[in-house]
């Protein structure tokens, strides 16, 4: 039997897969199979990304706070920690085609709207600043050819549906490698993420030409997120997902193959040409121990409290739940916890004599 979970941030190279669930990295086969963890910090973590070579993997964790920059091989062994930014926008975006770890991160800048990427070395080394200006995401093409996301809104698009403000994402090209941008698809009235050069492949022979490939992203102009894949001068725009109500989310690639996630599950198109989605069997291993109830410290999950008229005792909001706690002796009595509905700011006041209580 399959266990439930949900998976995002998926990352592919050769028949290898990682991506994020129960607040760690995991990898699994693509042909579909169990997975085993490749961090155990049990924090939020996102973005992971396999190296050029398949043997390293880097990822965001929040393990010691805020989010930074962490590296494990992908084989089994020890977390190393790159990044002491202290930045809440800090992302690994991928690697760079020199084998750096491609990050974005508003580090020593004014605003949280000025995200700068930078190139990071495995050695420890001082990260370099990208001459990109304030960017969301970066993508490579074969011939120094340079895809640029505007600086995001900093929500996703499946956070946000169907934004079409001032600060949606929006793509620029460099399709010469002079550091020149122009706009890419400025038509498309939607909110664009994740930019992708996918499909470049090297001549078979000198006298052939190179297939420089194809320039794809995720976009909400349809209404519904979803994959999309033009040639380097905008045109032949083509959809590869369907408009099924659930945002296509986190793509990636590996060149050749792009892999998203939709609904907690991971999706994978082979190809930009013919291919259509197909969903990955993977299954989580382990004791699965989020699934499980579990006692919860109270103080940490302290919402509100109204003590009644007499001083005896007080209505408390802990996790979703409202609970009558009295202030000398006796048990705590649940008034409000039911599964899968939250209760919050809960009120004291007394009629007729009768203590009574309410909440939202």
């Amino acid at each position: 039997m399959t266990n439930p979970a949900y998976l995002r941030f998926p990352h592919l190279h050769g028949e290898l897969a990682v991506f994020t669930a129960e607040d760690d990295v995991w990898a699994a086969p693509l042909d579909g199979g169990r997975a085993w963890r490749v961090s155990a910090d049990d924090v939020p973590v996102s973005h992971p990304r396999l190296s050029p070579d398949g043997t390293t993997v880097a990822w965001t964790s929040r393990r010691d706070g805020a989010p930074e920059v962490h590296v494990a091989p992908v084989d089994g062994g020890s977390a190393e920690r790159l990044t002491y930014w202290g930045s809440w926008t800090t992302t690994v975006r991928g690697w760079t085609p020199d084998g750096r770890v491609l990050v974005t991160s508003t580090h020593g800048e004014a605003t949280s709207r000025r995200s700068w990427a930078r190139a990071l070395p495995l050695d420890g080394g001082p990260a370099e600043r990208l001459p990109y200006g304030p960017v969301g995401g970066v993508a490579y093409g074969p011939d120094s050819e340079v895809v640029l996301l505007s600086a995001p809104m900093g929500r996703e698009a499946a956070w946000w549906k169907r934004y079409r403000g001032g600060t949606a994402g929006k793509l620029w090209i460099d399709r010469d490698g002079g550091g020149d941008f122009v706009r890419l698809h400025d038509g498309l009235d939607g909110n664009i993420e994740y930019p992708l050069w996918v499909g470049a492949e090297a001549p078979a022979a000198r006298t052939e030409p190179r297939t420089r490939g194809r320039v794809a992203f995720l976009s909400d102009h349809e209404d519904v997120g979803a994959l999309y894949s033009s040639l380097a001068d905008g045109s032949d725009l083509r959809r590869h997902t369907p408009l099924d109500g659930f945002y296509a989310r986190h793509a990636a690639t590996d060149g050749t193959r792009v892999v998203y996630a939709s609904a907690g599950e991971l999706w994978i198109v082979d190809d930009l040409d013919t291919a259509e989605p197909r969903r990955l069997d993977v299954r989580l291993g382990g004791q699965r121990v989020h699934l499980r109830p579990r006692p919860v410290d109270a103080a940490r999950w302290f919402g509100a409290a109204s003590p009644d008229h007499t001083g005896r005792g007080s209505a408390v909001a802990v996790r979703g739940a409202v609970h009558w706690v009295t202030h000398r002796s006796g048990p705590a009595r649940a008034l409000a916890a039911e599964q899968g509905v939250r209760a919050r700011l809960p009120h004291t006041f007394r009629v007729d004599g009768e203590e009574h209580v309410v909440w939202a």
